[in-house]
């Protein structure tokens, strides 16, 4: 039996088969939990784990409609080829901002740009519906006794509200150059769900001072979506720590200090 082809092997015929003009050399961008990204010139080709394919169709459409409609830059897919799981579109200027203090002005930036990517009609994409359930969120996490039990503590209780949202966007999401916010990448985890899961990971990485910033562009506050927002962000603090990466655990580390 011949083995699999490796996500690299994958992204070289992707690459072959939809931009045979696209040359350079290939380099490796990292990996998530699900997928591996690498570049080749000025194209960034990420490849999904293989029981995840048939999800690059969604996120090529779902990056389609945003693109004219954010006030930050998202990818603009070059193609997308689900029987390989590939999904390519052109390297966005900035860089992650993972482990970077944010640049003046995002927190109001990206305030904005939730509150654009929110209004967004639920029925307009192919996306999951998801209830954000906290009781469900508290089933899968693991971490220390002592923060766990905070938790399990006062878990606030789930909305029914449902908006369009990113899902997962952490500072490793969020780029930046030259003192500016230049772009979201990495929508694989868009759902139809809580609108408190947008805010709650940059709270983690960034601070309080900044999610007030944002809740102030954004046009809405309340102690129950701060509630719910700060337990999210409990949450994915805690899924960091567990993780692994120093990358992300010394931030994750940092964040329960204000977190707890």
């Amino acid at each position: 039996m011949s083995a699999e082809p490796s996500s690299r092997d994958r992204a070289v015929a992707a690459v072959a088969d939809h931009a045979p003009d696209v040359y350079g050399t290939w380099s490796d961008l990292g990996s998530g939990l699900d997928h591996q990204a690498f570049r080749l010139g000025d194209l960034v080709v990420r490849v999904t784990a293989p029981d995840a394919c048939a999800e690059v169709t969604r996120e090529a459409g779902l990056l389609r409609l945003l693109a004219g409609r954010l006030s930050i830059p998202v990818p603009e897919p070059r193609f997308a080829d689900p029987a390989r799981g590939v999904l390519a579109y052109p390297l966005l200027p900035g860089r992650p901002l993972l482990g970077r203090t944010p640049p003046a002005g995002a927190a109001t930036h990206l305030g904005r740009v939730l509150a654009e990517l929110h209004a967004v009609d639920p029925a307009a994409v192919e996306v999951p519906v998801e209830a954000a359930d906290p009781r469900e969120w508290l089933a899968e996490l693991a971490g220390t006794p002592e923060l766990l039990r905070a938790l399990h503590a006062d878990p606030p209780p789930p909305t029914d509200e449902r908006v369009l949202a990113h899902a997962d966007l952490g500072a490793e999401h969020l780029l930046a150059t030259d003192g500016r916010l230049t772009g979201v990448i990495d929508w694989s985890d868009a759902a139809v769900t809580d609108p408190a899961l947008d805010f709650a990971r940059p709270f983690r990485d960034f601070g309080p001072a900044f999610l007030d910033a944002t809740l102030r562009a954004y046009g809405r506050d309340s102690p129950a979506f701060r509630r719910r927002i700060t337990f999210f962000a409990r949450c994915a603090a805690l899924e960091d720590l567990a993780y692994g990466d120093p990358a992300y655990t010394r931030p994750a580390a940092r964040s329960l200090t204000w977190l707890f």
